[in-house]
């Protein structure tokens, strides 16, 4: 659309019959315009609105004209259906301008560099690169550089990457232990599976895998590195965690790092990981992060290791259906046992005490709901309850729940 077409559009805006809605507003002194966008000469930012009570000398055709003119520029012209915005130019950027390395440690110059080195052409973004290259290692462990240094692995050219990864290769293991270098580390593992380059940092990492599975930051590379070659590799990710599983399952991310071990290696090489979690297996129902080791042992062990499991929460079915992490483990062994159903149920008919004690517990009463769920209705029938033992508000629910399930 050229200018004088423009023109002619903002003409009849402007004389229109709109004008006789737009005088009606001009008597509430409360109103706002709609927003008018401004310029400065420092920054190409176009937001703020222009009150009426700011600007009580100008009429509503003013701020009319004022607002349509201010938009004419040669990065943003004004349609009636859109907003066009003209291609990043590398000779109108001022983000481009001063010590870049620099810029790209603010979160907000971070942000727009990412997007001009996106948004460029091979040149430009080779401009952004060398500017960026000698402060490559500060930058990835830096908090707001690390996202320009992975924009870059992922959307550089071929060569750009390897000059990065000559680099980063060398201080691999800096990356590993810190809190936003490890996140790069991950990104140069994504982009070099398969290469001669993956099985260079596989080598370095591996060789510290003991310490990398213990720290909140080396954990995450290594559970990449698990993602990334399932069970080709496992047995150096077991090696590395044998003898150190107590420590692992008290911690969010070592315990997702032994769920992962469970998932992706086969049973045979999982012999010596069972007999240290069936060692520490009390512990571990009643543990935060560990009860959900339990519950993966529950639904992937071989049998021999789930019977044992299961002859545990039996022994110790009180104690853990009163525990917020042991009635998960309960809850689940039933939800996916026939044997561990029938076993439990044989407890409550031998001691309803038992039942009633965990039907008006904070967390039992949820174990014996979901429970009562899971049986069948001639089992259910067999639970022969006095109605008055329920005598608290978690009770009550127990036997809203009977009530039901029995009608």
């Amino acid at each position: 659309m050229d200018p004088e077409d423009d023109q002619e559009i903002i003409d009849s805006i402007v004389n229109g019959s709109i004008l006789s809605y737009f005088s009606a507003l001009e008597s509430d002194d409360e109103r706002s315009f709609s927003p008018s966008q401004t310029r400065s000469d420092t920054n190409r930012t176009y937001s703020p609105q222009i009150k009426r009570a700011q600007q009580p000398q100008q009429s509503i055709v003013t701020q009319i004209r004022y607002s349509i003119k201010k938009i004419q520029s040669p990065i943003i012209g004004f349609k009636l259906d859109c907003w066009t915005i003209q291609p990043f130019s590398l000779d109108d950027d001022q983000y481009l301008d001063g010590d870049l390395i620099l810029k790209c440690k603010d979160q907000t110059n971070s942000r727009k560099i990412q997007g001009l080195f996106e948004k460029g052409d091979d040149e430009q973004r080779e401009f952004i690169f060398q500017k960026l290259l000698p402060g490559i290692t500060s930058l990835a462990n830096d908090i707001f550089g690390n996202y320009v240094v992975q924009r870059i692995l992922e959307q550089g050219s071929q060569q750009q990457r390897e000059l990065i990864f000559e680099q980063l290769s060398q201080q691999i293991l800096v990356l590993c232990y810190n809190t936003y270098g490890c996140r790069v580390a991950q990104k140069l593992l994504e982009i070099s599976y398969n290469t001669e380059k993956f099985d260079q940092i596989f080598k370095v990492v591996s060789s510290q895998i003991r310490n990398l599975v213990l720290d909140t930051n080396g954990n995450h590379v290594i559970q990449k590195i698990a993602e990334l070659v399932k069970s080709q590799k496992s047995e150096w990710l077991i090696d590395g965690v044998l003898g150190q599983i107590q420590k692992l399952s008290n911690d969010s991310h070592g315990c997702r790092l032994i769920q992962q071990i469970l998932e992706l290696s086969s049973i045979s090489q999982l012999n010596d990981i069972y007999r240290e979690l069936l060692s520490i297996q009390d512990e571990l129902c009643l543990s935060q992060y560990g009860n959900y080791i339990v519950q993966i042992l529950l639904q992937r062990g071989p049998s021999d290791v789930v019977y044992k499991i299961q002859n545990t929460i039996i022994k110790n079915l009180e104690r853990l259906s009163c525990d917020k992490f042991g009635s998960n483990v309960v809850d689940k062994s039933v939800n996916i046992s026939v044997y561990m159903r029938k076993e439990i149920l044989k407890v409550f008919i031998h001691n309803m005490n038992v039942f009633y004690k965990l039907s008006n517990n904070c967390y039992g009463n949820y174990v014996i709901q979901n429970f009562c769920k899971q049986l069948e209705y001639n089992q259910l029938i067999k639970l022969s309850y006095d109605s008055s033992q329920f005598n608290t508000q978690f009770g009550q629910h127990v036997y809203q729940t009977l009530q039901k399930l029995k009608n």
